[in-house]
């Protein structure tokens, strides 16, 4: 005779593969606007008046206030920022340091390549506002915007529950378009560098998060602690590091302590907690 269940006995749970599919619409959506804005800037041969616009318009606002958004757009500040995340919710984290090699090789890759000059290598001083370090060299396209973009794909395209994607995407999205902005506010980059490392930052993180299904070491305990390792040490050595905005050198130091505190909390993080 068939076995038949218990009526106490709890619902089947979705497979691992349901769980962790990625979401295509939210993958192709933000990199084919991204990128067609990239484009049309490309194509009208307006990068540099529209810059100038961009740069002026936000001069507007305190300087301190891009400097900060510029900050949080490194690497290390980055990782400091999803560092508490490790906890709760492992992947994102994991998503982001996944899609390194390929981000690396689009951004720095492309730097070398195309090697084109910066503003500061192109206008006159007075012609444009400018914060923080100046830079003069491999301005396509921008790090600061691709790193940006993989952090949010990582937290959009892994976000838990599906029905509440919409809502955290458009506010992700626009923390990082805002990150991506400062660049152009701080005088260190073009649009086209924004919008093409926007693009391209995306669908790295969006590799990230596929390869997140697969490659499940932030599933246990050891996978956890091994990431927040390297954010403890990126956090540290956000201390000593002044990301070349100097004025802002106390909310360098609290980002710092941000992510030391959250890698702390998931290397003390008892072995029990990863195991349902």
């Amino acid at each position: 005779m068939p076995i038949q269940s218990s009526p106490d006995a709890p619902a089947r749970l979705p497979s691992a593969g349901k769980q962790h599919t990625l979401p295509r619409a939210w993958v192709v959506l933000p990199a084919l606007v991204l990128g067609s804005l990239a484009a049309a800037v490309g194509a009208s041969g307006g990068n540099t008046a529209l810059f100038q616009a961009l740069n002026a318009a936000a001069s507007g606002l305190p300087a301190s206030m891009w400097a900060v958004f510029t900050v949080c757009g490194s690497v290390l500040g980055a990782i400091a920022l999803l560092a508490p995340t490790l906890k709760t919710q492992p992947r994102w984290l994991a998503s982001a340091f996944l899609s390194v090699p390929l981000a690396t090789l689009f951004s720095e890759g492309n730097k070398r390549y195309f090697d084109v000059l910066r503003p500061a290598g192109v206008l006159d001083a007075d012609s444009f506002n400018l914060i923080g370090q100046k830079l003069y060299v491999h301005a396509f396209p921008s790090g600061h915007s691709t790193t940006a973009f993989v952090a949010a794909a990582a937290l959009v395209l892994a976000w838990p529950r599906a029905e509440r994607r919409p809502l955290v995407g458009l506010l992700v999205l626009g923390a990082a378009s805002l990150v991506a902005f400062s660049r152009i506010a701080v005088g260190a980059h073009w649009p086209l560098d924004v919008l093409t490392g926007a693009a391209g930052g995306w669908l790295c993180g969006a590799c990230g998060v596929w390869l997140s299904a697969r490659l499940r070491f932030w599933e246990g305990p050891g996978g956890v602690r091994a990431m927040a390792t390297v954010a403890l040490a990126t956090s540290l050595a956000l201390l000593f590091v002044d990301a070349g905005q100097p004025d802002v050198r106390l909310f360098r130091i609290g980002l710092a302590a941000w992510g030391i505190g959250g890698a702390a909390a998931a290397l003390m993080q008892g072995r029990e907690d990863f195991q349902s």
